[in-house]
This record gives structure tokens, C-alpha cells and sequence, in this order.
């Protein structure tokens, strides 16, 4: 009978088929062509790559009603398989300055010598707003700066550093996607994606399709606008997708926002933006593979970690300072995650794994919750010669430990800038949890050298979790996250390095363990 663990392995396997086949069925649409009976197809109404086309930009507040657009650049002998990128600076309404209103800006495509210009029956248009209010961020200082000034609050250097509400800032990057390929739609069966993007010419040909991608806006190139700012850089790409690329931006573009609704902000939607919009097809299917089997594996690991610790009512072999150390990191982790304002892609489950380690940490110390209060049961021999194992273990670990974590806080804090007093705290002991807490495995390394042994460690869950540390250092790449807990992706593997080279080392006598530990 076919274990649990291969039924659902094989389950994630058809489902990453069946979204690498729906996949393939965006990127390479089948084309109209002119017979099928049943087709009515659209074809394009210009040769793409030898028509010329001109492109306009016009600007205006959005809050004022019935202003009139300024223009702003022009692009003149486009082709629209070539892309670009220009950098100009546009005009600001006073609006603008004053935080009182966002700013749209319209495009205007059209074929080179128009008689009409923008207003030509052949030309398209697209609006989309440039800028974006945001509430302002904690400015890092030295906290020890001149005069020993020791005060917790933030630099004041703007207007919005002055308040929390909310200012305005400038998107310093525009991307417009535009069709790289001629292609015929079948008109019966269009996209509905791209619905909105096609104005035919005739009843069976359609103008240039162009797109002004809101995918592409990172909150990284938002740029903050001040009371004394008269114009503001822009930086205009110009980047021809195909049929495929162009419908997937689409679909993403209009299911993106609802995110927020689960809670994510807006840097949270930027990784997830990320991972599509800059990744190459390939990459994206082997993203999604490994996504899907990171979270098989983790819901693995979870069942036979919790399987392990259910089922254990001795702790012989167990070091509860290795146990202790990873609810406390943990619990540091988040805060410092939360600090630096980290994907929730990324937080959430650190929460998740703090809490199964706190309960885990009940389980070695032997700890119950009653409506009494809480109750301690008896230690056996056995397990007090393995606390006598750990703290021996233990003590060597401080004599390097103390030295490291009392060093690199005093160091942070002379030379490094911080926002507040705070966020050097949680820095500095993030920084200790990431640089130095593999150490703290040291204790379980002792005990397994002076039993000789491994077998009383959770295989199972860290076979698993191995197969997932792989994976993180994947993402580690792809994910923002902040440095450090990007360098402890990769400090697991060697961990989990040693403990292979443990399991090497000392082979599992079963009969052996059996009598030792008679519950496994």
C-alpha cells in the first residue's frame, strides 16, 4: 500500500503538470487562421517591424477636473519590435507639489505622418497614474552622534517626516509593453485578457496593441516629492513582448491587486510581481515546480515532526538548549522580519514554526497546562544524564557565544546607523541569531558524540526540512528578504552537512535503540 508521503507526492506532480500545460497554453496560443469555417480572424492593421509609428506622453492632475493634458515627450520613427529607454524630466502641477492630487499620464500612439496626430482614428491611447501616496519611513542615524544625543526619535529632513499621514510619491520608472509578433486572433475565441488593450481599424483588423504595465511598478523606485520639487525624472522603457508574455502580464495585472485583501502590502505584491515579471519562462515553470513541492515537503516535515514529538515521553538524547536556543531565535527572527518590513511570503512562516517550537520546548521540560496552572513531571536517570550531556555542551558553546554577541551589538552601534534604539536591539540580536546561531547546535552535536548515536533524532522531519533548505536557497535568490536571513538559507545546509556526516559516523543499531528507547 502506497505511503501517505508518495500519494501526495505524486498528487503534487500532476498538479504541476496541469499548470505547466495551462501555462503553455497562454505563452503559445494557437493562431486564427483564415481554414477553419468557424474562424473570424482579426489580423493586425500595420506590418510589425516596418511600420513607424510616433509616441506621445501627455500629463495633468487627476484631481482637477476638465484640466488639460501638457505634453510631455515624444518618441518619433518607433518601431515596435525595437525597444528603448529614455530618461526626461516632466513639469509638476502645483497640485502635485502639494500633495493634493495624484498624476496621469496618457499615451498616444500613432502612425508616423498622421494628418490627426493624436486625435487620428488610427491612434491608441492608454492612462495610467505615475504616483502613489505612502505613509513616510524612519530615517537610520548614528545613535551615538554628536553631542551623545541618545533620543530615539526620527530624522526630520521633509515635510512628511513631520507627520505620519500619508505623502505623495513619484514612480520614476514607466514601462510600456507593446505586441513583438504579428498574430491572428480568432475572433470568436479572443483572449479576454486583452480585451481591453484592442481598437480595431476594421471589422477584421486591429491597431497596435500597447500597455502601460502597472506589473512593473516596484515600490523601490517610488520616489518621494517635495514642497520644492518643480519637475521630477522619468525613466520610459519601451519593452516588445509576445502573445504569450503580453497575456500573462495581463491576467497577473488584473488579480495582483486583490492581494491586498489577504492582507499583503505592497512590498509583499512586489515580490510576487517580481517572481513573474522578471523571470524568463523557463525559470517561472521551474519556480513554480520547486513552489509547489516547498510546501509538500514542509507539510511533510510538519506531519513527522509533530508524529515525533507526540509520541515521545522521553527526552534521552534531546538537548532542550538546542530546543530553547531555536524558540528564542525564533521569536527574534519575527521581530527582526517585521522590523525590516519582510515579504509576508516570508514571515508567515516563521510564525508558524515558533509556535510548534514552543510547544516543542514544553515537551522537553516536560511542562503541562492545566485549569490548575502548570505542572512539571519526574525526569528519568536517563534523561538527567542527557541535561548533564547538554549543559557540559553548553558551557563550552558560552565561551565562545558570549564574546561574539557581546562584541557585535557594541560594534552595530558605533559604526552602523539604526532608525531607533529599538531597531538596534532587534538588529543586533538578529544579527547574533543569524551570524552565530548554528552554534547553538553544538550542544546536540556533543550528545550525539558521547552516545555515539543519532538515531534518537527526528530523521523523518529533517530529511524533509533538508529537501526544503535546498529549495530556500532558491528562493533566496528570487524572494526580497534581508541579507542576513538570506545567508542563513545556505548556513542549513551545513548543519544539515554535519548532521549527514553524524548519521555516517554513527549507524543506527536498531536492537540497540530499541532497548534504550523502547517508544520508537
Amino acid at each position: 500500500m502506497p505511503s501517505f508521503g508518495g500519494v501526495l507526492i505524486s498528487l503534487a506532480c500532476i498538479y504541476v503538470a496541469y499548470v505547466g500545460y495551462q501555462f503553455l497554453s497562454i505563452f503559445y496560443p494557437k493562431e486564427c487562421t483564415a481554414s477553419s469555417s468557424t474562424a473570424y480572424c482579426l489580423q493586425p492593421a500595420f506590418p510589425l517591424g516596418k511600420a513607424k509609428f510616433t509616441l506621445e506622453l501627455y500629463g495633468r492632475a487627476s484631481a482637477v477636473p476638465g484640466t488639460k493634458a501638457e505634453f510631455i515627450f515624444a518618441e518619433r520613427s518607433l518601431k515596435l519590435t525595437e525597444p528603448f529607454e529614455r530618461t526626461f524630466s516632466v513639469p509638476l502641477p502645483v497640485q502635485v507639489v502639494k500633495n493634493a492630487s495624484d498624476y496621469q499620464i496618457t499615451l498616444a500612439l500613432f502612425p508616423e505622418g498622421a494628418s490627426h496626430g493624436v486625435h487620428s482614428p488610427d491612434a491608441v491611447h492608454s492612462t495610467i497614474t505615475v504616483t502613489a501616496f505612502r505613509k513616510p519611513g524612519a530615517r537610520a542615524r548614528n545613535l551615538l552622534g554628536a553631542g551623545g544625543d541618545s533620543s530615539s526619535k526620527l530624522g526630520v529632513g521633509s515635510e512628511s517626516a513631520k507627520s505620519d499621514s500619508p505623502w505623495i510619491h513619484w514612480r520614476s520608472v514607466l514601462t510600456i509593453n507593446s505586441l513583438n509578433s504579428p498574430f491572428a486572433f480568432d475572433r470568436n475565441a479572443f483572449p479576454p485578457e486583452l480585451q481591453h488593450l484592442v481598437k480595431l481599424q476594421s471589422q477584421d483588423a486591429y491597431l497596435p496593441i500597447i500597455s502601460a504595465s502597472r506589473l512593473s511598478f516596484k515600490e523601490a523606485d517610488l520616489v518621494q516629492v517635495n514642497s520644492t520639487d518643480t519637475r521630477a525624472l522619468l525613466t520610459l522603457r519601451f519593452e516588445p513582448v509576445s502573445i504569450g508574455q503580453l497575456r500573462l502580464l495581463q491576467t497577473l495585472e488584473l488579480s495582483v491587486e486583490s492581494l491586498k485583501s489577504f492582507g499583503f502590502r505592497d512590498t509583499d505584491i512586489d515580490d510576487v510581481k517580481a517572481i513573474f515579471n522578471d523571470t524568463n519562462f523557463y525559470l517561472l515553470l521551474l519556480t513554480i515546480f520547486v513552489s509547489v513541492f516547498h510546501l509538500v515537503f514542509d507539510f511533510l516535515a510538519f506531519k513527522n515532526d509533530i508524529a515525533f514529538w507526540r509520541q515521545m515521553d522521553r527526552s534521552v538524547g534531546i538537548s532542550s538548549t538546542a530546543v530553547l536556543w531555536r524558540c528564542i531565535s525564533g521569536f527574534v527572527v519575527l521581530l527582526y522580519l517585521a522590523e525590516e518590513k519582510t515579504s509576508l511570503l516570508v514571515v508567515a512562516p516563521a510564525a508558524v514554526q515558533l509556535v510548534i517550537e514552543l510547544w516543542k520546548l514544553s515537551k522537553v521540560f516536560k511542562v503541562s497546562i492545566s485549569f490548575r496552572g502548570l505542572a512539571w513531571a519526574p525526569r528519568s536517570e536517563a534523561e538527567r544524564k542527557t541535561g548533564a550531556l547538554d549543559s557540559q555542551g553548553t558551557r563550552y558553546l558560552s565561551y565562545v557565544m558570549l564574546p561574539l554577541c557581546a562584541g557585535a551589538p557594541i560594534y552595530s552601534l558605533m559604526y552602523v546607523p539604526h532608525k531607533s534604539w529599538y531597531s538596534w536591539t532587534i538588529n543586533s540580536m538578529a544579527n547574533c541569531v543569524y551570524a552565530f546561531g548554528f552554534l547553538f547546535m553544538t550542544p546536540q552535536l556533543f550528545i550525539n558524540y558521547k552516545m555515539k548515536s543519532v538515531a534518537h533524532l527526528p530523521w523523518k522531519a529533517l530529511t524533509y526540512k533538508a529537501f526544503n533548505t535546498f529549495i530556500d536557497d532558491l528562493f533566496a535568490f528570487i524572494i526580497r528578504m534581508p541579507t542576513a536571513h538570506r545567508l542563513a538559507c545556505f548556513r542549513d545546509d551545513v548543519i544539515f552537512i554535519i548532521y549527514m556526516y553524524q548519521r555516517w559516523l554513527y549507524p543506527v543499531d536498531k536492537s540497540r535503540h530499541k532497548r534504550i528507547r523502547p517508544e520508537l
